[in-house]
């Protein structure tokens, strides 16, 4: 980039910040939601690889660093716009999966978010990866909050929590979340998901509380 360009490209950033003013969270460079460089140093060193059962999970963080406040921004204070360039950090991060469908985790019933962080975040991915997004799930019933619960209220969720439809059957599916905490809620997802065929071959989170 020559420095005609690299200047034209910051007054261009300027104005824009003037018009729709928006600072990254992590640097405060204007009109970024979040710079890609900063949403990259959000993550660990390595992939953080957890085993719940016959489920693999892979998260890109931990969830008690600074990521902390930018997922706190996305699902308490409305900051959807977060969700797409983290999914997108989160697609250079991994190792693309041999997904037919990338599933996210439905939002709960009656949830008052206007909208599904795990499907936000899949958008990001599904840009990087190439890969569809499977929308399609919803829970049978409706479940308290999971943020409130402890970990023997986390561990004690039906295995059949979800109503997963037919037309999985035969595909590859990677599910997606924001956090993965005890992963229960992802394990019955990819039972739901097994007893109609599908093949899960992972699940994908931007954090995770702990390792074990």
């Amino acid at each position: 980039m020559n420095l005609f360009t690299k200047h034209a490209e910051n007054l261009v950033k300027i104005f824009l910040h003037f018009l729709w003013p928006v600072n990254c969270p992590v640097c405060g460079k204007p009109s970024e939601i979040i710079c890609p460089e900063c949403a990259r140093l959000l993550f660990a060193e390595k992939i953080i690889n957890k085993k719940v059962e016959n489920l693999e999970i892979f998260s890109a963080s931990f969830y008690h660093t600074s990521i902390n406040k930018l997922i706190s921004d996305f699902k308490y204070s409305g900051f959807r716009a977060l969700c797409r360039p983290l999914g997108r950090a989160m697609a250079e991060f991994f190792i693309k999966p041999k997904a037919d469908y990338l599933l996210p985790v439905p939002l709960h019933l009656k949830s008052e978010r206007n909208y599904n962080q795990a499907l936000e975040i899949s958008k990001g991915l599904s840009d990087v990866w190439n890969i569809e997004i499977f929308d399609g799930v919803e829970w049978s019933r409706e479940m308290p909050r999971r943020a409130g619960l402890n970990f023997s209220e986390r561990m004690n969720l039906s295995s059949n929590a979800f109503l997963v439809p037919k037309n999985i059957h035969g595909l590859n599916i990677a599910i997606i979340d924001d956090v993965c905490t005890t992963g229960m809620t992802l394990l019955r997802l990819s039972q739901a998901c097994r007893y109609k065929g599908a093949n899960v071959i992972g699940a994908y989170t931007l954090a995770s509380v702990s390792e074990y």
